[in-house]
């Protein structure tokens, strides 16, 4: 497996993984060429005795199989904060707020599963999101979040600040996060908006199947939109370059295709 993406800040913060560290500062302009480009100064936090990736990433799968119940994100009723499991075909992006200008600063991977996939009544579309400080690998930039979309672009971010400065806790209604509030439409609007551009713009044959955990951030399931959605930020997403099982294929017939990772 490769990893994408991981949120360190989740990996400490919500679960509690933080080892002996030092800091080390760093100044540096980083270009991942030709679409992202990163500046400015960080302090970087290290192990003494650093972790490989990808143990540290298995560590944090058993301890939230422990202590949180993942539940697959195909579930009914999901509640903000709740731990699920993903397991498909997505298209990443990364893109910027609607009026600015690059680089882009938010992470998005998007899926959808069809009809009658574990017991979904409609269709059912995954958005995760976060920032691109936790890419691990290349991701293709894609300029504007899209018309409308400034509160949730702005969401995305703060819910990365609460993270960073050890706010874990996403509130039952998202409007709580931001300064200036919008209506439960809007929002619903917003996300249904960017998830079907992403949608559209990557056709299946162009996506890589991911898997991964992540925390679930809304679940709209209103008669209101044509499909569901549910939005979440990951913890980390890996992308799988194995065969499908014959009883996977059965729950999600999209992941057949041969992996491609941007």
């Amino acid at each position: 497996m490769d990893l994408v993406y991981v949120s360190e800040r989740k990996l400490y913060g919500r679960l509690g993984m933080r080892p002996s560290l030092v800091q080390q500062d760093l100044q540096a302009s980083l270009t991942i060429p030709p679409l992202i480009e990163l500046s400015g100064s960080r302090t970087w936090e290290r192990a003494a005795e650093p972790m490989a990736p990808h143990a540290l990433v298995e560590q944090a799968r058993r301890i939230i199989e422990r202590r949180h119940a993942p539940v697959p994100f195909t579930s009914r009723g999901l509640q903000a904060n709740q731990w699920i499991s993903f397991d498909l075909d997505m298209a990443q992006a990364a893109v910027h707020e609607d009026s600015g200008h690059p680089p882009e600063d938010v992470a998005l991977f998007v899926g959808r599963v069809p009809a009658g996939t574990a017991g979904q009544p409609r269709d059912l579309g995954l958005m995760l999101s976060g920032s691109v400080q936790h890419l691990r690998t290349q991701v293709c930039a894609h300029g504007r979040m899209g018309s409308g979309t400034t509160w949730l672009h702005d969401l995305v971010l703060e819910v990365e600040r609460r993270e960073e400065g050890g706010l874990h806790v996403i509130p039952e209604f998202l409007n709580e996060l931001m300064p200036y509030s919008r209506s439960e439409v809007l929002i619903e609007e917003a996300a249904f908006a960017v998830h079907g551009w992403i949608d559209r713009t990557y056709p299946p044959a162009t996506r890589g199947r991911l898997r991964g955990h992540a925390v679930v951030l809304m679940d709209v399931d209103s008669p209101r939109w044509v499909h569901r959605l549910v939005v979440a930020t990951p913890l980390y997403v890996e992308a799988v370059h194995e065969p499908v099982g014959r009883a996977r294929r059965r729950m999600l017939p999209r992941v057949r295709r041969r992996t491609r990772t941007p």
